[in-house]
């Protein structure tokens, strides 16, 4: 596996296109994203305007951040356990306006099971790494994790994701994540695998 060489920042709402841009790209072939979008036309067309709704609320609530110029992002969310948040009926709103009610109704059974099996304690929250599909095999995804876990390390955080597949599973098990008991299985789809790391 190389090792990426490039900086990592934190993105700002000048980089939200970009950004967005990124994860349309990297999720085009993305198990969970093919169930929400099952034709791939449509996927490609609403993939922009999807992601960019989520970028739009971690700029806001959290932290984005951006390897090069588009080699790939993250986004992370922190989590107190305690409250939930409140913008979910607004995002689904937003995305039905733009992605249309079948994938927003697909999104909202995979939002739900998401946020049942939500962990109680207090994290950070990776809901999206996405490594640009130029980009594969160069290292990237690791050194977007290695960056912040190493400051949540230093903080004593714990983390916790949602794999959307057993090869991205293995990546975030090098980096620490442990998988939970039991898999997220979405209704005639493909399952999530619920991660969880300690802080090092």
């Amino acid at each position: 596996m190389a090792e990426w060489q490039g900086d990592i920042r934190r993105a700002s709402s000048a980089d939200a296109q970009l950004v967005a841009t990124v994860m349309a790209e990297a999720f085009m072939r993305d198990p969970v994203s093919g169930w929400i979008f099952p034709d791939e036309e449509h996927r490609a067309k609403a993939h922009p305007a999807f992601f960019g709704a989520f970028v739009d609320l971690v700029l806001d609530a959290g932290e984005v951040y951006l390897a090069g110029e588009g080699a790939g992002v993250t986004l992370w969310l922190p989590a107190d356990g305690d409250d939930e948040a409140d913008e979910g009926p607004d995002l689904l709103q937003t995305l039905e306006a733009s992605v249309g009610a079948d994938a927003t109704k697909r999104f909202a059974v995979l939002d739900g099971m998401m946020a049942a099996n939500h962990p109680s304690e207090p994290h950070w929250y990776l809901p999206f790494i996405a490594v640009h599909p130029d980009r594969h095999s160069q290292g990237v995804g690791s050194a977007l994790l290695r960056h912040k876990l190493a400051r949540l390390d230093e903080a004593g955080s714990a983390a916790y994701l949602e794999a959307s597949s057993p090869r991205n599973a293995a990546l975030y098990a090098r980096h620490g994540f442990a998988s939970g008991s039991s898999t997220l299985d979405l209704p005639d789809g493909p399952s999530l695998y619920p991660m969880w790391r300690n802080p090092a």
